[in-house]
């Protein structure tokens, strides 16, 4: 039981971090969630999302950009968020705006067996330009491979490319053979 007090530990304490910054002054908490995602959670957490983008004023091309983002990483954990010891799938998702940027931020689990492909995959994102991330995604288009979770392996090249920015991730070790993922998108607004 131990273990998965500090794992929920560690996921409650990030999230409410991310909140608490979202608060007073020029910053907005536009939405949020923690806990187990399931597909209706993912559809009401974007339609959230874009009715709060609506309703502040966002423009539609920003409006677009900000919920496609939302809809791959809240899909990259739905499909590959990983367990802990107990059976449970910890996952916290969070988009705040700040002056006129807005940032989702979100974390998992990812099993230590798994990080090392994982950081190689988003490294590969994060250190090329534009064009190359353009030709790698036409690369997995054409290639038309679906993995074993039912993915293609577009959400973190698709993110980067509708972002405009370099992918902002990190792990942070967990215990018994688990780590927390968490990833960090920022929009202009």
């Amino acid at each position: 039981m131990q273990e998965n007090n500090s794992v929920a530990e560690k996921f409650n304490s990030n999230f409410k971090f991310l909140t608490g910054f979202y608060s007073g002054g020029n910053k907005k908490l536009i939405a949020s969630h923690n806990g187990e995602l399931t597909q209706d959670k993912v559809s009401a957490i974007a339609s959230v999302v874009e009715n709060q983008l609506e309703l502040y004023g966002v423009s539609k091309g920003a409006v677009k950009k900000v919920f496609n983002i939302v809809i791959e990483t809240l899909q990259n954990i739905l499909l590959h968020g990983e367990k802990d010891n107990k059976g449970i799938k910890h996952s916290y998702f969070v988009v705040g705006k700040s002056d006129n940027e807005f940032t989702i931020s979100s974390g998992n689990i990812v099993h230590n067996g798994n990080v090392d492909r994982l950081k190689k995959r988003l490294l590969g994102i994060k250190n090329v330009d534009e064009k190359a991330l353009k030709s790698q995604y036409m690369q997995v288009l054409s290639n038309g491979e679906i993995s074993t979770k039912g993915g293609a392996g577009l959400g973190f090249l698709t993110i980067a490319l509708k972002s405009g920015n370099k992918l902002d991730f990190e792990f942070q070790s967990l215990e018994e053979g688990m780590t927390l993922f968490e990833q960090h998108s920022k929009i202009a607004g």
